[in-house]
């Protein structure tokens, strides 16, 4: 059970990396108002340093994984 927990935990975790991704669905390339940011991608979070990354994994993400688990509402 506790390796199941992990897992999941692990799979919600690297769902959320840090990369760049568009603020709106079409790049200015591509005619729209977009703009590229860096952030994480998953949840659309604008991060600019390591540390605002981390923060967010601790923060935004850690919490959510343990309520899931343990059941209760936010």
């Amino acid at each position: 059970m506790h390796e199941t927990l992990l897992k999941e935990a692990q799979e919600e975790i690297m769902r959320h990396h840090w990369d760049t991704f568009c603020t709106q669905p079409l790049s200015i390339a591509e005619g729209g108002k977009g703009v590229i940011v860096p952030g994480c991608v998953a949840c659309k979070k604008l991060l600019y340093t390591n540390n605002q990354y981390l923060s967010h994994l601790a923060i935004d993400v850690l919490p959510e994984i343990l309520r899931k688990f343990s059941g209760t509402s936010a």
